[in-house]
């Protein structure tokens, strides 16, 4: 049976299930949130991992380089202007080498090794097909979740792995308290999508949809949701879905 009119099914076994979490999504896709800006990052199977805009921020490469541009621009103002500016330009200065320590050292260190291991697992062979759904924990002003179930299977089938994706960026706030939220994904709240990887110290790949990679931010694996932490990620999605469902339903 199918529930592609958007009415929510009652749980039946106290088990989250691809019905119940589409249903969430389309409900969840009708609330008041900012709008992404369109999705306009290089392809990373056609460019080098630092072409693409998210990969660069995750890394620190962003703060490296917008850091030593802004240190050259202070140095030639001084060379420029004289020896008088030099004790008004020694702060700033600092700042902006510090930062360029910063980004260096991310880039050297774990956020650098999670961007390039993102753009491997992107760029890996065979994709598994899935099915997904959006969904944000908690509904309002919480983190954006693609919540996956095998591709083959009805509406009872329960999910098998959850991403939690990196913010999209807002283009500006239209309502007061709109900074707080998370923007719209640019995508179908349910759907189908292709999961390509996965990498070490990534274990449930990158998802393709429509020709566009989702970046996680954390992965939640088959093991990883009979887990304590796992558990109870699934007991707010349930309580979110079954609370919706009993609103409808007095």
């Amino acid at each position: 049976m199918s529930h592609d009119d958007g009415e929510i099914p009652a749980p039946r076994s106290g088990a989250l299930t691809y019905a119940m979490v589409m249903a969430e999504a389309r409900r969840q896709a009708a609330l008041p949130r900012p709008t992404a800006r369109s999705r306009r990052e290089a392809d990373v199977r056609k460019v080098r991992w630092w072409r693409v805009g998210t990969l660069r921020s995750i890394s620190g490469l962003s703060t490296l380089i917008t850091a030593l541009v802004f240190t050259c621009l202070l140095l030639a103002l001084c060379l420029l202007s004289g020896p008088w500016i030099l004790p008004d330009a020694w702060a700033p200065l600092l700042v902006s080498v510090g930062l360029a320590l910063y980004g260096a050292y991310r880039l050297r260190g774990v956020p650098g090794e999670t961007a390039r291991t993102l753009a491997s697992a992107a760029c890996a062979p065979g994709p598994a097909p899935k099915r997904y759904a959006v969904v944000y924990d908690p509904p309002w002003g919480g983190v954006a979740l693609l919540v996956l179930f095998p591709a083959a299977g009805g509406d009872d089938v329960q999910p098998d792995g959850v991403l939690e994706l990196m913010p999209f960026p807002q283009p500006w706030l239209r309502f007061v308290g709109a900074g707080k939220l998370p923007a719209d994904l640019p995508v179908e709240p349910a759907g189908n999508l292709e999961l390509r990887g996965p990498a070490d110290g990534l274990p449930m790949g990158v998802p393709w949809i429509d020709g566009h990679a989702y970046w996680p931010k954390r992965s939640y694996g088959p093991d990883d949701l009979m887990g304590q932490e796992g558990r109870a990620l699934m007991a707010r999605l349930l309580a979110d879905a079954t609370a919706e469902a009993d609103a409808i339903d007095s």
